[in-house]
């Protein structure tokens, strides 16, 4: 382990010195371990800002990625007991809506974000809030969320047909939470244990319901308090979905949105890819290329197999 006090340079330093972007972030997260080091963010910036300019460097154009996340209120009902209820619609004093949301663009440092005044949330009032995150997902190729596909994009969907607004334009979905289901077996798949286990920063503390019940209430304070652990949320989903970027499969093709005539990784976007094998079909064989830059393993379109041999080769019946 490269220790803090062992290294003593600022981590700039370590791009000068032929470090990769992978290599410096394997350094961060032993940083992180460590006690005597109180303020990673600090030292996470350096890194983030010096990768921001080489994630961009041979990419004249990418798609635009929106790492997002949304914070709702409960519903309030009328129940009979604390456990195992069944609420009937005649129970249900007021439906969920947004509290807050924030979003930013990937590699981007600033984060957006909007939380209901005190007046909207005693009013269960999230329209203006709504409409502006709807302003951006329909300027997204690609938009980012953990538990998109079955909380997220739905609850947005729901807001933005209850206010009359039109379907966002056309993008693509990537579910952190969704994928790390898929490829790996995670004890618990909740975004701040996922990060906890990969050594990444982990969410900012809440207090608890309380905060939650402050917040509908319309205490001020509370609504920025919820901004902020939304904020951090979307920091902490930006890195998690950085480290699966190369497992998540199939990936949104960022490499359409590259405007050089040249071979792009479809996961970031890059150009530098090596040869890695062979990946087979049924039928025919590609050569399989690795990205040199996030290290996502993708196929060439060209077929390895001469015409002769396609023409021979023949596949098992399905059963």
């Amino acid at each position: 382990m490269i220790s803090w006090n062992d290294y003593s340079k600022d981590i700039t330093d370590l791009y000068s010195e032929g470090y990769s972007s992978t290599e410096i972030g394997e350094i961060l997260s032993d940083l992180h371990k460590l006690p005597d080091i109180n303020k990673p963010r600090q030292i996470r910036k350096v890194i983030q800002n010096n990768r921001n300019q080489e994630e961009h460097l041979n990419v004249p154009h990418t798609a635009k990625i929106l790492v997002f996340d949304i914070e709702t209120a409960p519903h309030k009902a009328y129940v009979w007991k604390f456990w195992k209820e069944n609420v009937g619609q005649n129970q249900v004093i007021s439906d969920w809506f947004c509290l807050t949301w924030s979003a930013k663009w990937l590699f981007e440092d600033n984060v957006i974000s909007a939380k209901l005044t005190p007046d909207e949330a005693k009013n269960e009032d999230d329209e203006r809030i709504i409409r502006r995150i709807w302003d951006l997902l329909d300027k997204s190729d690609v938009v980012i969320a953990h538990n998109a596909l079955r909380f997220d994009i739905p609850r947005l969907n729901t807001r933005f047909l209850q206010y009359g607004l039109s379907p966002p334009s056309p993008y693509d979905i990537i579910d952190t939470l969704a994928h790390c289901r898929k490829r790996f077996s995670f004890s618990s798949n909740r975004l701040n244990y996922i990060n906890a286990v990969l050594g990444l920063e982990v969410k900012a503390e809440t207090g608890g319901f309380d905060l939650w019940a402050n917040c509908m209430n319309g205490d001020p304070e509370a609504l920025k308090t919820m901004e902020d652990y939304n904020i951090q949320d979307v920091r902490i989903l930006e890195d998690l979905y950085l480290k699966l970027r190369p497992w998540i499969k199939p990936h949104p093709n960022v490499g359409l949105h590259v405007e050089d005539n040249v071979q792009a990784c479809p996961s970031c976007g890059h150009h530098e890819l090596e040869s890695c094998g062979t990946y087979n079909t049924y039928v025919n064989s590609y050569e399989a290329l690795r990205c040199k830059n996030c290290g996502a393993v993708s196929r060439s379109r060209k077929i390895k197999n001469t015409k002769e041999k396609s023409k021979n080769i023949i596949v098992s019946t399905p059963r």
